[in-house]
């Protein structure tokens, strides 16, 4: 009997391996390129455009496109290009700022409601029907209106102060599932606090989930600093997107025929609700197999 021919116990079946998650997706590139690509642009055209041609009556009204003003100037003598250079990163950093702080309020207190149960979660619960049944928007436009002119840091703060309960929602229902699987049993068993527990077990795991939903409310935070400036409620002291936009549709811009007034800005911000749009796509499909199945059958 040859050598090789010596009985040995079968070799097990080589294990199949694990699908490596791709995080950079052509879809999250191409999203997080329209929407951090005008920040970065407007940022750089700084240094090769002046504040002053933002100021009133820099230039004379009206001016149509030209060389001296590749977008023209709006009714009030600004150069609309300037404009815009100055008002992407104040707008960006109002809806990241919304964005952030519902996500992280939102995100401890569905940790704390989902994990803990009893009083903490019927209070957090409490707290988010009513602020979830009462349209946010309606609450905000009150807001706005007995505050006064709210700043841009303040207006970021408020958004986010009633957009929180749906990032709370959407983690405790994740934690309830989570809070049963074994490894979270073992750390209960091993008498580690609820606080480790759920910093280092539950957290963990929710990381994709909390892409998700910081995303969705940068989006959210965005369209409600829009609409609440179209309708002269945001903050006047800070040159922003929504408060160029809103100058040029008080100003009748459209029934004049001044294009260049309003849709730069409003194609601009077309352009950062593209690209949060297709990020919010690609961690959909990160976080859910059956979406990545479905997008490979799909190519």
């Amino acid at each position: 009997m040859a050598a090789t021919d010596v009985l040995t116990p079968e070799a097990p079946a080589l294990e199949r391996p694990r699908e490596k998650r791709r995080w950079l997706t052509p879809r999250l590139v191409l999203g997080l390129t329209l929407f951090l690509a005008p920040l970065v642009l407007s940022l750089l055209a700084r240094f090769a455009i002046d504040r002053g041609e933002t100021e009133i009556f820099a230039f004379d009204p009206k001016l149509e496109p030209g060389d001296g003003h590749p977008l023209g100037t709006d009714g009030s003598g600004r150069d609309v290009l300037a404009v815009i250079v100055y008002s992407t990163a104040p707008t960006f950093q109002m809806a990241l700022v919304a964005g952030l702080a519902a996500t992280l309020i939102g995100t401890a207190a569905g940790l704390v409601s989902g994990y803990m149960r009893g009083a903490p979660d019927t209070l957090v619960r409490g707290i988010s029907d009513v602020m979830i049944g009462i349209p946010a928007f309606a609450m905000l436009i009150l807001v706005a209106a007995v505050m006064g002119d709210l700043s841009l840091l303040g207006l970021a703060l408020v958004i986010a102060l009633f957009t929180w309960p749906l990032v709370a929602r959407a983690v405790r229902a994740q934690v309830l599932t989570l809070r049963e699987q074994p490894f979270v049993t073992i750390s209960r068993l091993s008498n580690r606090s609820p606080g480790a527990i759920m910093a280092f077990e539950l957290l963990p795991n929710l990381l994709t989930l909390v892409t998700a939903m910081f995303v969705g409310a940068i989006s959210g935070a965005l369209a409600i600093a829009i609409g609440l400036q179209l309708i002269g409620l945001g903050p006047i002291d800070t040159q922003t997107l929504g408060l160029a936009l809103q100058n040029a549709l008080s100003a009748g811009a459209l029934s004049q025929g001044l294009w260049w007034w309003w849709l730069p800005p409003a194609a601009l911000l077309i352009v950062f609700f593209v690209g949060l749009f297709l990020v919010s796509l690609a961690v959909d499909e990160i976080a859910n197999p059956r979406l990545r199945k479905a997008g490979r059958n799909d190519g």
